[in-house]
């Protein structure tokens, strides 16, 4: 039996070829992210510890062009609107408290890029990470809302991506008994070139309703 030889791109290995070529670009880095990582590492990341990099520091991860927009949430949040709230930014969903010894609790969620690369799962998942959110936060799911942007009507990959995500959607939701009680959809050729620098994107926010019982210890945040 032959022996086949493997080439491992190991640290030891990376550091002594600094010159060596590594496809940055096509895992959708930027050039000043990739001489970030060469500097945060003190060398040239492995191939496995590029392909890290390149997952972690994606939009879809890190937020990375939408965050200074998203830090408006918090920085305009004034005293009235803290008022009946109890959980707020920076945990797994909000909770505002409705009287009564009753709170409702809200998340939303992007699944933009998953959902045009396999449309059903990429759907599903989302409503699947909301439910998780709102249960770790010990509210319990009744309800999903989800407003949907999808590209051009007469594009010829468009069928493909909207009947893809409203099975997803429907899909995840009637597996757990939530009744999808509204929503919106938009049809732009906008979204087949997001600022997410992705050639084609739906985007999928759904939000979950959730009745839940007020415990003492929390607070407002």
């Amino acid at each position: 039996m032959s022996e086949k030889q493997f080439n491992l791109d190991t640290v030891e290995h990376a550091a002594e070829t600094p010159d060596t070529e590594l496809p940055w670009a096509e895992l959708g880095l930027k050039e000043n992210e990739f001489e970030d990582i060469k500097k945060i590492l003190g060398r040239r990341p492995t191939a496995a510890e590029l392909a890290m990099y390149s997952v972690m520091w994606s939009e879809h991860c890190s937020y990375k062009s939408s965050k200074v927009h998203l830090k408006q949430f918090g920085a305009k949040v004034t005293d009235e609107m803290k008022k009946d709230l109890m959980v707020g930014i920076g945990e797994n969903a909000g909770v505002t408290d409705i009287g009564d010894g009753w709170a409702v609790t809200f998340k939303i969620e992007s699944h933009n890029h998953p959902s045009y690369v396999e449309p059903y799962q990429g759907a599903a998942t989302g409503v699947g990470g909301i439910v998780r959110d709102i249960i770790s936060m010990g509210a319990r799911p009744i309800a999903v809302m989800d407003p949907l942007r999808f590209g051009a009507i007469d594009h010829p990959d468009t069928a493909r991506v909207v009947g893809g995500v409203v099975a997803g959607i429907g899909g995840y939701g009637n597996s757990l008994g939530l009744p999808n009680i509204g929503g919106e959809t938009e049809f732009d050729a906008c979204y087949q070139a997001n600022p997410l620098s992705m050639p084609w994107q739906s985007v999928l926010c759904a939000t979950k309703i959730f009745a839940w019982q007020t415990h003492p210890v929390w607070a407002i945040r």
